[in-house]
């Protein structure tokens, strides 16, 4: 097994999968974020010891971290350094969420999900 950085063109939901080939991340990558076949591109980041459990999908933390990875930010994006890299978790949610946050104060019910507001606004 191996650690994939799977990235797409809108790069909305780049994040790390665990597979046995790139071929398998980039298919895991498309079925689970509903992406078309051919959409995803997997780059190998590194080997899974045969000794460190890992299941094919999403990593956990804990798997990240037990590979090495120094979670650098925890919330929306996460970003993590791993094999001397630095990768940002795609950031559609993260726009989603201050979308959402501008929409409730612009009625006077605050920044529900704490998100910073926009400078541009």
């Amino acid at each position: 097994m191996k650690l994939y950085w799977v990235t797409t063109p809108d790069h909305d939901e780049d994040w790390f999968i665990v597979a046995s080939s790139s071929q398998a991340a980039s298919k895991a990558h498309e079925d689970r974020e509903g992406y078309n076949p051919g959409e995803a591109t997997a780059e190998a980041i590194l080997d899974i010891p045969e000794h460190v459990p890992a299941e094919t999908g999403w990593p956990s933390e804990e798997l990240l971290r037990s590979l090495g990875a120094e979670v650098l930010h925890d919330d929306q994006p996460r970003v993590v350094k791993i094999a001397g890299r630095t990768f940002c978790e795609g950031m559609l949610e993260s726009r989603l969420n201050e979308l959402i946050d501008d929409a409730f104060e612009a009625r006077g019910e605050g920044r529900l999900n704490q998100t910073k507001k926009s400078p541009l606004h």
